[in-house]
């Protein structure tokens, strides 16, 4: 499972440095290196283990509760929109520049854990989030936690 919250700055060429943490989760949970970067929300990217990626895949093709216009439409923006990353030796991976563009991460980034997956924030849009953001934490007693 991702967790955490990862400040970092992109260099000259759009490569962010991946924490070790989840690098490491990713090879102990997924026996893999390779991410799955897509930008299906404005405001962030998310990144999938390949595995997790495959699900997904698996899950859209079993949706019963869709027409097939609704389902292709689905498909061509989601797989379209994606691209396969791995790590460099110094363990950062590749933004392409249309991915940046469209999260509006310019210079600095913040990496989520959540859970099953990555999202890639640029910071000022994370903090706006934050700020803005009304959830009643009391809530997570329903939850038992």
């Amino acid at each position: 499972m991702f967790i955490g919250k990862y400040e970092h700055i992109l260099d000259s060429k759009g490569r962010i440095c991946v924490p070790a943490k989840i690098r490491d989760t990713l090879r102990e949970n997924y026996q893999d290196e390779k991410l799955i970067l897509t930008c299906y929300e404005k405001n962030y990217l998310v990144a999938y283990p390949i595995e997790e990626w495959l699900q997904i895949g698996q899950k859209i093709r079993q949706a019963p509760n869709m027409n097939e216009k609704q389902l292709n439409e689905l498909k061509r923006i989601l797989f379209s929109n994606a691209s396969e990353v791995s790590f460099d030796r110094q363990g950062r991976i590749l933004i392409p520049p249309e991915m940046r563009a469209k999260a509006g991460i310019d210079k600095e980034a913040v990496m989520v854990g959540v859970m099953n997956k990555i999202e890639i924030w640029a910071r000022d849009k994370w903090l706006e989030f934050e700020s803005t953001t009304h959830l009643d934490l009391a809530q997570l007693a329903s939850f038992g936690i």
